[in-house]
């Protein structure tokens, strides 16, 4: 198989995987850090079509360009999981800004001898962020380890092979021929372009599996834990004969048309503020849980007339603009109550009741609040 041949098989893969983490992953799941790897993908599909280019016209100038977007995709893995983990800065601008520099100064070094020696520096950057990928990795939530083995293992491969580039750097030193031109390095292409196949798969596998199927796994584990706990206290109170436990359905109003007026961040700042703004309003000894980023349910014990000063400030605070807000809207939220005792203490028809109030709530405007009713 020769170095074309490689090539369009890195072609048809970049093109396939990217495809996929928009189509299945920032499309239906969209977000801060599916929109960078979304982005990192793409980089690293224009990157194979830039060396198809350079094959075809035999052009050191594209091969040397096309080799800075596809690096720059490995060091962007990293940048999204920071985002997913929710740590600040995500250094996104610093990353692009050091691979464009670098890339710039692959290909204004081309056609000289110096090419050789900036091809490891920023190969070795990338591997770098290959490292800082698999720490990041290391970090997920425990029900998610198996899922990111795929790519800890490539992140770290991909790191073995830069130190081989640094030991091949030291011995070209030693020697007196640590300067290579671009054409002495084609031999080294077939098997770069390879490696960049398999970390691609894996990184396809792993981040799909992160932006949807990983998020829904922690859902559904919280979802029974939630309802053993609630359900637990309902009983008891029930056996206490305590009348004063009540379900909350906080829904945030227009969440589909919050989400096409803004950006992917903008939508994660807003529902991270509305989940922000419900725990800070309700007291301590509440349950929280969050069904979506865009319904809460709660699980309150306090008397009518407190339920009822509770939701005021809620439904105000929400309401509340702020110089900081992510979307310049009035923000606006329906909540759905239902009274324990009316339900019999069921969490079931608990958490049924009060969705209908909330619906109703939102059908008839939004920003307020509506009582279950129970069929006697």
């Amino acid at each position: 198989m020769n170095t074309l041949d490689v090539t369009v098989v890195l072609v048809a893969l970049a093109t396939l995987c990217t495809l996929i983490i928009i189509g299945l992953g920032f499309l239906p799941f969209p977000g801060r850090a599916i929109s960078i790897w979304s982005g990192a993908f793409a980089a690293a599909m224009v990157s194979s079509y830039l060396l198809v280019a350079a094959d075809v016209l035999e052009s050191s100038l594209l091969r040397a360009l096309a080799h800075g977007p596809i690096l720059c995709a490995v060091a962007l893995l990293w940048v999204g999981l920071r985002a997913r983990r929710g740590v600040e800065p995500i250094f996104l601008v610093p990353t692009i800004l050091v691979f464009c520099v670098l890339t710039a100064g692959l290909v204004l070094l081309a056609d000289t001898e110096w090419y050789g020696l900036l091809y490891r520096i920023i190969f070795v950057v990338a591997a770098v962020g290959s490292v800082l990928s698999a720490t990041e990795l290391a970090r997920v939530e425990k029900p998610l380890r198996g899922l990111v083995m795929p790519l800890v293992v490539a992140a770290l491969g991909f790191a073995v092979l830069s130190i081989s580039f640094v030991i091949d750097a030291v011995i070209s030193a030693l020697s007196g021929s640590l300067t290579r031109t671009e054409p002495s390095l084609l031999p080294l292409l077939p098997f770069n372009e390879l490696v960049a196949s398999v970390y691609l798969v894996c990184a396809l596998v792993t981040l799909l599996a992160l932006a949807r199927g990983g998020d829904a796994k922690i859902r559904t584990r919280e979802t029974v834990d939630f309802a053993a706990v609630a359900q637990e206290r309902l009983d008891r109170a029930q056996a206490a004969g305590d009348r004063w436990w009540t379900l909350l359905d906080v829904r945030l109003d227009d969440p589909a048309e919050l989400l096409e007026a803004s950006s992917g961040r903008a939508f994660d700042r807003v529902t991270t503020r509305f989940a922000e703004d419900i725990r800070a309003i309700m007291p301590p000894e509440a349950d929280i849980h969050g069904v979506s980023p865009t319904q809460v349910l709660v699980l309150l014990p306090r008397p009518d007339t407190a339920v009822r000063g509770l939701l005021s400030r809620l439904l105000e605070r929400i309401a509340t603009v702020t110089d900081q807000q992510a979307v310049p809207v009035r923000l606006s939220a329906s909540i759905g109550v239902a009274a324990a005792p009316l339900a019999d203490y069921d969490l079931g028809r608990l958490r049924a009741s009060a969705a209908d109030a909330a619906e109703h709530a939102q059908i008839s405007g939004g920003d307020r609040w509506e009582r279950a009713v129970f069929a006697s």
